[in-house]
């Protein structure tokens, strides 16, 4: 299970909302697989880290 603070979610929230609804799942379900991989234990910039490789090729492929 992960815990985000109220800031880490309003900035999942942010960038999952910034993709259409169909792509929202693959994202969710990218950042939780590798924040999963980092552990319990993760800072505000892991997860920056994590979500940009997240939403590699979905805001590309989105943009076109």
């Amino acid at each position: 299970m992960l815990a985000l603070t109220d800031s880490q979610l309003q900035i999942v929230w942010a960038a999952a909302d910034s993709l259409p609804v169909e792509k929202r799942g693959v994202f969710l379900g990218r950042l939780v697989g590798q924040l999963q991989l980092r552990g319990s234990r993760f800072t505000t910039a892991d997860l920056e880290e994590v979500m940009r490789s997240a939403l590699l090729g979905l805001i590309q492929k989105s943009a076109a």
